[in-house]
């Protein structure tokens, strides 16, 4: 299992595939997991369909209290999904 730091806590991959499933609940269409990378800022999730940068602080909430990410910030995140061509 590949692991990422945030804020010096290891947080597993299935921090990417939760928050997905999350997104697919808006949007089907979004498809599924397909990649990732990890940068600076969060992360790329490519999907199926296309890709979608997930900043840090989302990736965060998810792992340690995936209450605190509202509708609106999910919303927000769909209408950033990056259709591919």
């Amino acid at each position: 299992m590949e692991l990422i730091y945030l804020c010096s806590v290891t947080t597993p991959l299935y921090v990417l595939y939760e928050l997905l499933i999350r997104l697919t609940e808006l949007d089907p269409m979004i498809g599924d997991f397909y990649a990732h990378k990890y940068i600076d800022t969060g992360a790329i999730i490519r999907t199926n369909n296309g890709s979608l940068k997930v900043p840090q602080h989302i990736l965060e909430m998810q792992f340690s209290n995936p209450s605190q990410i509202t509708d609106a910030d999910l919303k927000q995140l769909v209408n950033e999904f990056n259709w591919s061509t």
